[in-house]
């Protein structure tokens, strides 16, 4: 029997076996509530209960599917297939050639993994490869967080045709931190994040939305959860779109700011949607330095990737969704024609999104700078109304 294609794949293709939920990894595959489907794990997140314990599972798939696993459950994931020649091939050299730095690289990674800690409390260091104040050196790497270099570049290999075969080298995306020029023109904040969001639920008292989102940050704001970072991301908006405070939520964007691209979408499309409200509301103060900083941030991506073809093919998708935006024209519609009001506002707000995305990126062939401009403003009071 043959492997399928794509991201679902029959469970007759792999060899499954039940684990804990506990244990589910990036990379593993896992065999979904259907019984028959599986899909690959992305990302996997924990969300503590009251007692600072695991309650429930995240797991972020690569059919852009989003699964919640309760802690204790039992899941089947798969045991991987033999190794074939053409896998050892482009593998990279065996572990016992790699060398001591590789050996430590893999210790780091063991007593770094993404723990179910809810974040760094007072007095604790900050995240690694996260500076908490701009003018900071920046802290080594996350060994979690970023994947580590490429082990070999391309090679050569000659058949007995006579025919000669690249074989491309393992070439991830060139991850690093922010640039130190840009984060300069970002104020530092004071006191712990914690601090911030309690401040901020204090500050609207009986405003379910805000109140709900900085429930769950106050108890500790952890980096690496795709999950905190969305709320994180939706409580700058539903700040500066439904409250009006524009000041607190340019220090929740802040937050966000200051986070590398680590190449993994789930976690960067919550940064970037931040970066593009950031930009806008420092442009909106008058500080355009600011602004253009944020810009600066939000092209992180752009020159990311180091391998050629994988930088061609990235530029043209980028070319794509700058000059022919998605701005939910349809949904938003649709929701319009069914006076379905908070349906209309989910849309009309990823459509905001959109166009800040598209302002602070630097504009499109699609829009003009002015256009854009226009449209916010539009959307800001089709939101408000």
């Amino acid at each position: 029997m043959h492997d399928s294609s794509g991201p679902h794949e029959r469970p007759g293709t792999h060899e499954f076996h039940e684990i804990d939920a506990h244990e589910l990894r990036a990379g593993q595959r896992l065999l979904l509530p259907d019984g028959e489907d599986s899909a690959e794990i992305v990302e996997v997140d924990t969300v503590l209960d009251d007692f600072e314990q695991p309650a429930l599972y995240f797991a972020v798939l690569d059919n852009d599917m989003n699964l919640r696993v309760a802690h204790g459950t039992r899941v089947k994931v798969s045991r991987g297939k033999a190794a074939r020649p053409a896998d050892l091939l482009f593998s990279g050299p065996p572990a016992s050639a790699r060398g001591d730095a590789d050996d430590g690289a893999s210790a780091g990674t063991a007593a770094a993994s993404p723990g179910t800690g809810s974040g760094p409390g007072p007095g604790a260091a900050p995240a690694p490869g996260v500076p908490t104040q701009p003018n900071a050196d920046p802290a080594p790497k996350d060994p979690v967080a970023v994947p580590r270099a490429p082990r070999r570049g391309p090679s050569e290999i000659t058949l007995d045709t006579g025919d000669v075969v690249i074989v491309p080298g393992t070439a991830p995306a060139g991850l690093s931190g922010p640039s130190p020029d840009l984060l300069t023109r970002i104020p530092a904040q004071d006191g712990e994040p914690e601090d911030l969001i309690r401040d901020i639920d204090q500050a609207h008292p009986g405003r379910q939305a805000v109140n709900e989102l900085a429930g769950r940050l106050a108890r500790g704001i952890n980096v690496k959860s795709g999950a905190c970072l969305k709320n994180l991301r939706d409580l700058a908006f539903e700040l500066y779109v439904g409250q009006d405070d524009a000041d607190r939520a340019l220090k929740v964007a802040d937050l966000l700011a200051v986070l590398p691209y680590d190449g993994n979408p789930a976690r960067w499309a919550s940064i970037e949607s931040a970066l593009g409200l950031a930009s806008h509301l420092a442009r909106a103060t008058g500080d355009d330095g600011r602004a253009e900083a944020y810009g600066g941030l939000l092209r992180a991506p752009d020159t990311a990737e180091t391998d050629p073809f994988r930088a061609k093919m990235a530029e043209r998708v980028r070319e794509r969704a700058l000059n022919e935006p998605n701005l939910y024209d349809s949904e938003v519609d649709r929701a319009v024609a069914s006076k379905d009001h908070a349906e209309e506002r989910a849309w009309r707000i990823l459509r905001l999104s959109s166009l800040l995305h598209l302002r602070a990126h630097g504009g499109s062939r699609a829009f003009a700078q002015d256009e854009l401009d226009r449209r916010i403003e539009v959307e800001l009071g089709a939101i408000r109304a």
